[in-house]
């Protein structure tokens, strides 16, 4: 009974794979650029660089691959799940 609900749940959260908790990470980490490397996600990374250089353009473009790959994944999570249980598809 809870198939439908579990698959539905599942290719709403697959969207947000790319997004970090930046309230989170960018309190730990701050402007540290030792833990860079280990701790860098896509969101402090975007808010570095518009620190560093404030040029929208690269920032944007970042942004803009982190949403169409999201989309891309709920995308073929939602084909997946057509394949498994038709009826559970949200499109």
């Amino acid at each position: 009974m809870l198939k439908n609900t579990i698959i539905m749940l599942t290719i709403m959260s697959v969207g947000k794979i790319f997004n970090g908790d930046f309230g989170m990470i960018y309190a730990m980490v701050g402007s540290n650029s030792i833990l860079y490397p280990t701790t860098d996600v896509i969101d402090t990374y975007l808010f570095r660089q518009l620190l560093e250089n404030p040029s929208m353009g690269q920032t944007a473009a970042v942004g803009l691959i982190q949403s169409i790959l999201g989309f891309t994944f709920v995308v073929l999570c939602n084909k997946v799940a057509n394949k498994w249980s038709p009826e559970s598809a949200l499109f």
